[in-house]
């Protein structure tokens, strides 16, 4: 909550005594308001409450008591005497005024607001009136009343800063980023020592979409206080929104030893690690994100990949295993954690998954297609060909589809038919080495060798660095 300026502003005026006082009576008020004024307040408070005890009636000490309680936090204690001072003295703008901040401080809202109310209607310039009401609709969510007596206030009172500090508030609280915005800036400029003007100033920016501009209002308060973690954070969220990427990780560096349990902190030098390639930092830092916040998707999502990639497929499954038991629905999910089964070898895990998923939405074509590869691998021939066909059955020119019956074709020696479809896929997908490779050994077995060497350089010439390719065209040339 930004309820910065909300508090009431107290005031007092010595105005003419009481004619009827006694000189007596008026030398004490006087010696009493003269302790006040040299800073002996505790003094000036002994000496009104021993001529209240005097004069109970007495207007002036009744005032001057009552404010003294309030100004000590004694609302309690203040509001019967200002009560009193105020059937005294009705028209008493100070009286009536105070009274009004008593209310406010044990709570009583309504009658405080009556009091300013009536400050207001008889003197319209009276800052501290329009100031006070705008505070109580304020935290009555009055939005559109508590604008208004702010700038009833303002009009009075250009230069405050906390008079636009809680429009701001007023137009955030009500979703109007932009005028919020516009009002905790001009405090902030106001006021530049004010952390909370700033921070306010700056989260409302980020608000509306202004993240160029919210930034040095978020380096203004972080400076004037590193402990605020949401400031701290909000600025390196906004350097690497506007590409300061550098700023945003050097930032989040010198957090770690003051926010060492911060999730949000590790999960952002995590992102900003891997995107400046260090995997094993991001890594890290994912993993102690994790440890302080172990449900959050992202951070294990960005883990699991992140594991993948180093090649340690053992903690990636582990993570997306996890992964799985927090969010069983995600299909991302479930295709990493069936990728890291391949790698280990653990084709039946997969096997399943993908089952599963097909079950759930038979026309996910490449779900079908890894199972088919891997019920192939597991030497379920008939079970991969029946799963190739389906694919083809709807979208006739899969090159994996095509290139996985070629395949079996090739397995029983049905050359020409194996053939036809290792052409097909090299005709759906031009750049698909590995029905390159299988056409040619289909080719050779069809005693076709030269045809067979030319489909096998036509690959390399897509993937120099194709093994398979590269193997058997070295074969075939040895063997003359």
């Amino acid at each position: 909550m930004k309820w910065l300026a909300v508090a009431t502003v107290f005031c007092f005026a010595l105005g003419a005594l009481a004619q009827d006082d006694s000189r007596e009576t008026v030398q004490g008020i006087i010696e009493a308001v003269n302790m006040y004024k040299a800073g002996n307040a505790a003094g000036a408070t002994k000496r009104f409450e021993s001529l209240y005890q005097a004069h109970p009636q007495n207007p002036d000490v009744l005032s001057w008591l009552g404010f003294l309680y309030l100004s000590a936090d004694r609302p309690g204690d203040a509001a019967p005497l200002l009560e009193k001072a105020a059937e005294e003295k009705p028209h008493d703008l100070e009286v009536l005024t105070n009274l009004g901040n008593a209310y406010m401080k044990e709570g009583q809202e309504q009658k405080a607001l009556k009091e300013y109310q009536t400050v207001a209607a008889m003197n319209p310039k009276m800052f501290e009136a329009w100031y006070n009401i705008g505070n109580i609709y304020l935290h009555e969510s009055k939005f559109s009343s508590a604008v208004d007596a702010y700038n009833r206030a303002a009009a009075l009172k250009s230069e405050d800063p906390y008079i636009y500090n809680n429009l701001g508030v007023a137009f955030d609280s009500n979703k109007q980023y932009d005028q919020a915005a516009t009002y905790f800036e001009k405090a902030s400029n106001l006021k530049t020592d004010n952390r909370t003007f700033a921070r306010n100033a700056g989260l409302a920016l980020l608000r509306a979409r202004k993240t160029e501009v919210a930034i040095p209002y978020l380096q203004r308060s972080n400076g004037l206080d590193p402990s605020d973690a949401s400031v701290a954070l909000a600025l390196g969220d906004a350097y690497s929104k506007v590409g300061r990427r550098a700023d945003a990780l050097s930032l989040y560096e010198s957090l770690k030893d003051s926010m060492p349990d911060n999730a949000t902190l590790w999960y952002n030098l995590g992102v900003l690690r891997a995107q400046k390639g260090d995997d094993a930092g991001a890594i890290e830092a994912y993993s102690k994100a994790e440890q302080l916040n172990p449900n959050d998707l992202d951070t294990m999502n960005n883990l699991g990949l992140l594991q993948y990639k180093k090649g340690d497929f053992q903690a990636a499954r582990s993570t997306f295993d996890k992964l799985r038991g927090l969010n069983p629905n995600s299909r991302e999910t479930l295709m990493n954690l069936s990728a890291a089964d391949v790698k280990l070898g653990d084709y039946p895990d997969a096997v399943e998954i993908w089952k599963a998923m097909l079950k759930e939405d038979p026309t996910r074509v490449k779900v079908r297609i890894a199972l088919a590869n891997a019920e192939w691998i597991m030497l379920n021939f008939e079970g991969a060909k029946a799963d190739y066909e389906t694919v083809l059955s709807t979208n006739k020119n899969n090159p994996d589809a095509l290139n996985g019956l070629g395949l079996y074709y090739l397995k029983n020696n049905k050359l020409p038919t194996a053939e036809q479809d290792f052409r097909a896929a090299i005709q759906a997908d031009y750049n698909f080495v590995p029905a390159y490779n299988n056409l040619a050994i289909t080719l050779e077995r069809e005693n076709q060798r030269p045809a067979a060497m030319k489909f096998l350089q036509k690959a390399l010439q897509i993937d120099p660095k194709n093994s398979d390719a590269k193997s058997n065209l070295d074969r075939m040339k040895s063997a003359g």
